[in-house]
């Protein structure tokens, strides 16, 4: 979102132009003493570089020592000095150094630093998606469970789809390979469209497996309407995991995995 939304140059003058816009005044920043402070401080000047609309959802600390985390509507955050004057979108990463204990002589044992990169980005990123992943119940999705069950997965699915409908046809593979899939809903063509209809029917139908089966197979089973179908909630949830097509995997983990995975590669991918 925030590529799309700025111009470099544009943000090159507006920081230029910050300190004469911003409300507090030079003797007020940088005597922030807690936490509070410095995300109201970090708060009233990133809001004047955001894109028109945005908002800020949350603030937080990150790993990096003096450095926050700024979420507004995107998935991935921006990273904000404590401040407010300086900031990154990208990726950050974090070496963790481990001892490894390489050979010994007579004069004692040698060691080693091994260097561990950790991408930092991801993981918060991964975070956010668990955190949305969690406004969805477990009642609101339709389940296909493993007996054997390894892996649970949400699918945001739609019964359009080529790529969706081959899925679900090698179900019982993926069952049977300890992998069980609940389906969540994502009308790629929108809200109010035929798929959207279609999709509301499934998920008000008292027989939910079977209707969407049905409408997958591109068959024209009898649809069923209700005023908590949670079609468009997963929708809108979807949109802001950065859902674009379908089918797209979300492992509990939070990690994103669009487009088809046979049930085999869906395995292989899973243990790696």
């Amino acid at each position: 979102m925030l590529k799309n939304n700025f111009a470099f140059s544009l943000l090159l003058l507006t920081s230029i132009n910050i300190l004469s816009q911003v409300t507090l005044s030079e003797n007020n920043l940088d005597r922030c003493k807690h936490e509070n402070c410095y995300k109201e401080q970090i708060e009233k000047i990133i809001s004047l570089v955001l894109p028109e609309g945005s908002k800020i959802e949350s603030i937080e600390k990150s790993e990096f020592p003096g450095i926050y985390k700024v979420y507004f509507g995107d998935i991935q955050p921006i990273y904000v000095s404590e401040d407010g004057r300086y900031f990154l979108y990208g990726q950050m990463f974090k070496i963790d150094l481990q001892t490894s204990y390489v050979g010994a002589d007579s004069y004692g044992s040698y060691k080693s630093l091994e260097p561990t990169i950790k991408n930092l980005t991801d993981m918060d990123v991964f975070e956010k998606r668990r955190s949305l992943m969690e406004e969805i119940q477990e009642s609101e999705l339709i389940s296909f469970k493993a007996a054997k069950e390894q892996y649970s997965l949400t699918i945001f699915t739609d019964v359009d789809c080529g790529y969706c409908r081959k899925l679900h046809k090698q179900m019982k593979e993926y069952n049977d390979l300890g992998i069980s899939i609940r389906y969540a809903a994502f009308p790629r063509s929108g809200l109010g469209t035929d798929t959207f209809t279609k999709m509301v029917g499934a998920w008000c139908s008292e027989d939910t497996k079977k209707v969407l089966t049905s409408l997958k197979d591109g068959k024209e089973p009898r649809l069923e309407f209700c005023d908590s179908q949670p079609v468009a909630k997963h929708y809108a949830i979807g949109k802001k995991l950065g859902i674009t097509g379908t089918p797209a995997i979300i492992t509990n983990e939070g990690e994103l995995m669009p487009g088809y995975y046979s049930p085999q590669d869906l395995l292989k991918k899973l243990k790696s």
